[in-house]
């Protein structure tokens, strides 16, 4: 926020905002602060709304999610190779949708669509070929 504005777009949860330049400044601060000590980013992801009026069809379309962790990864890169810190790990949150403590299952997080609907059958969203590609490349 900047004079009372928000100063990057949302995702679905109310307190989630993306700022993928965040990352980069989060781990220098870490550094310069703490002597670059060795740094596992054990969650990191944004969700979607799980709307009734969405087919599944169209909630594997998350683009947004794809931008999301280019950005995010591609300033964390960034604060790695040209700034030096000492990051090791980046755990997506999350790989399977599921019950958010504050959201219940009003919000999806995951790589993966569940059906809750449907005996919690499993589908890859867009974001999955995405990482394949990413992980691979």
């Amino acid at each position: 926020f900047k004079n009372g504005k928000p100063i990057a777009d949302r995702a679905h949860s109310i307190w989630l905002y993306i700022v993928p330049h965040g990352i980069r400044s989060l781990m220098n601060y870490i550094r310069e602060k703490y002597g670059n000590p060795l740094v596992i980013i054990t969650e990191n992801g944004m969700d979607d709304g799980n709307s009734p009026f969405v087919s599944i069809k169209d909630a594997l379309k998350d683009t947004k999610r794809i931008k999301y962790h280019n950005d995010y990864l591609a300033n964390l890169l960034a604060a790695i190779v040209e700034d030096g810190c000492n990051v090791k790990g980046y755990f997506v949150w999350s790989l399977l949708d599921n019950w958010e403590w504050a959201a219940g299952f009003s919000s999806r997080f995951g790589l993966y669509y569940v059906d809750y609907n449907d005996n919690l059958k499993r589908y890859a969203k867009d974001s999955v070929k995405w990482f394949k590609n990413f992980l691979s490349s």
